[in-house]
């Protein structure tokens, strides 16, 4: 047999693009194929259009960090004085409590510490305003720290419900749709925190920020993913999370610049709409519409795609064959689950995927909210993170074109695992730094570069049939992950030993090598249409590092 050289191969790609364009015959191909038609003569309007998509990542920072600039502590540098008569007499009697912090003013009652100084007593002469003085969560008296952790922790809870809202939605209405939902939903959570002056409704306001900014993001990665061809796969993945990097400056800048915690939720809801305006003007994914068995719906979404190409794609005359493989079957919630349990390779890597995404997301935030704790200074620090992530998902592009989705996730968690066990000795390096705070800024590096390779892995993993189910339950296991990170972070070390939590995600990251390595590798692989095609790709698929 002759084997064809790569200028015969391209010419033969070349040919069959003249006949999808100009040819009144009938012609078959796959959605895939015209996602790469489209790629292949792409202008700098689809481009443009397809990069655009993911600039709702850029807002994300604001939303889920809000928070740790928003409720900064006091410390005992800081300075305060009396507002109420109780406070006035017993400095008058005490002049030395005006220069004791007053978490340290307690009282014992019925064997537990009370503070005497409440919020209604002093006020701090602070920079800038915080909720964590106004709903008396700083001290760590009471459960005072466990009820501002939970104001962090509350978004992923949100989240949680968003993403299990999206799994119906996602593939029952569409990817666009659900995310226009959710900017409406995470819009409006973030602007009426101007107005918040009560612990409750602040915890209210978290909880629906996380259901409607991961509807949103989810939505949109979903759809972005299906509108590119499995050779760009990568590239748009790191360009999705190097945005989300991007981010950081904004709430960095949001916490330093403005004074009022309430205007710091004001100045994040006008960078989230920004981020978001595109949304309202992108086109459905032609995916969907297929699994819909909606050909007439698809065509036109191609077209639409096609027209930004100034391309006359001969749409009338072409049959995808995608079509045939779904036309028998309803597109549910219900049949979803059912070819769940039909299809054991697709159970398998579903589960697979779901835990590894909570240990990755456990990493990842309780890092991310940790950051005040573990470096000497809360602006530099999450500056930083983002300059360690962006390194991280730029590195990421070569690291898994060369080897591949599996053996670059395994490599990533190698290296967390590592980071984790080295953090453990106390050692002092100075001017407030420690061991702890230099490896963890490199740790965050792999744990960046592995919750980015998840999204990508996950999204070529899933069938087009699941694909919004997979992302929505792999994702809501990630945010139960996300609200057990930060407790791990900032509530188990101090009551046992900084080496408890830094040992427990280091064994988690064991887990997760051995879950990467019993996935498949998806490199420049079409993606799967359906359950079916899950089994008939893991039947010829070898185990090997």
């Amino acid at each position: 047999m002759l084997k064809m050289s790569d200028d015969e191969k391209e010419n033969m790609e070349d040919k069959e693009s003249s006949r999808m364009v100009k040819s009144k015959e009938p012609v078959s191909c796959s959605s895939d194929d015209l996602i790469e038609e489209l790629a292949r003569n792409r202008s700098w309007k689809y481009t443009a259009l397809i990069m655009s998509l993911m600039l709702v990542w850029m807002a994300g920072p604001s939303c889920a960090y809000i928070t740790s600039f928003a409720g900064i502590d006091p410390t005992p540098e800081d300075t305060w004085s009396c507002t109420s008569e109780m406070c006035l007499n017993m400095t008058r009697d005490d002049v030395s409590l005006l220069r004791q912090f007053p978490c340290e003013i307690t009282k014992e009652v019925d064997g537990k510490k009370e503070l005497i100084l409440g919020p209604s007593d002093i006020e701090w002469n602070l920079e800038h305003t915080s909720f964590s003085v106004e709903f008396d969560l700083y001290c760590d008296v009471g459960a005072r720290k466990a009820r501002k952790t939970l104001l962090s922790s509350i978004f992923f809870a949100g989240a949680l419900t968003g993403l299990i809202l999206g799994g119906f939605l996602f593939d029952k209405i569409g990817r666009k749709k659900s995310a226009v939902i959710g900017v409406a939903i995470a819009a409006m959570s973030l602007f009426l925190g101007t107005f918040c002056h009560n612990y409750i409704f602040l915890l209210a306001l978290r909880y629906s920020l996380g259901v409607g900014r991961y509807l949103m993001s989810t939505g949109m990665y979903i759809l972005t993913v299906e509108l590119v061809p499995a050779k760009h796969r990568n590239l748009i993945n790191a360009w999705a999370s190097c945005l989300w990097a991007f981010g950081y400056p904004f709430v960095v800048g949001i916490g330093y610049f403005t004074e009022s915690w309430n205007y710091m939720f004001l100045a994040a809801s006008i960078v989230f709409m920004l981020a978001s305006l595109q949304v309202f003007i992108c086109t459905e994914s032609p995916r969907f519409y297929l699994i819909q068995n909606d050909v007439k719906a698809a065509k036109k979404a191609f077209g639409a795609l096609a027209k930004l190409n100034n391309m006359d794609l001969d749409l009338e005359f072409t049959e995808i064959t995608d079509v045939g493989k779904t036309e028998d079957r309803e597109q549910s919630f219900r049949q979803q689950f059912i070819e769940l349990i039909r299809y054991p390779s697709l159970r398998l890597e579903t589960f697979i995927l779901m835990a590894i995404w909570m240990a990755v997301a456990m990493f990842y935030y309780g890092f991310n909210f940790g950051w005040g704790k573990i470096l000497p200074n809360r602006y530099l620090g999450y500056i930083m993170a983002g300059v360690g992530e962006l390194i991280s998902y730029v590195l990421a592009v070569p690291l898994i074109a060369w080897l591949g989705r599996r053996r670059a996730m395994i490599f990533m968690f190698v290296g967390a695992a590592l980071v984790y066990l080295i953090a453990i000795p106390n050692v002092e390096i100075g001017g407030g730094w420690t061991l702890e705070s230099v490896v963890c800024l490199i740790g965050v590096i792999f744990v960046s570069g592995s919750f980015s390779g998840v999204y990508l892995w996950t999204g070529e993993i899933a069938p087009t049939t699941h694909r919004g189910f997979v992302f929505s339950i792999s994702s809501s296991a990630a945010r139960v992950g996300s609200f057990i990170g930060p407790f791990i972070f900032n509530n188990l070390a101090p009551i046992t030993h900084k080496a408890v939590p830094l040992g427990i995600l280091a064994f988690l990251a064991v887990l997760c090598i051995l879950g990467s390595f019993l996935l498949v590798e998806t490199e420049d692989k079409a993606i799967p249409l359906t359950g079916k095609d899950v089994e008939e790709r893991r039947k010829c698929y070898k185990h090997q590092l």
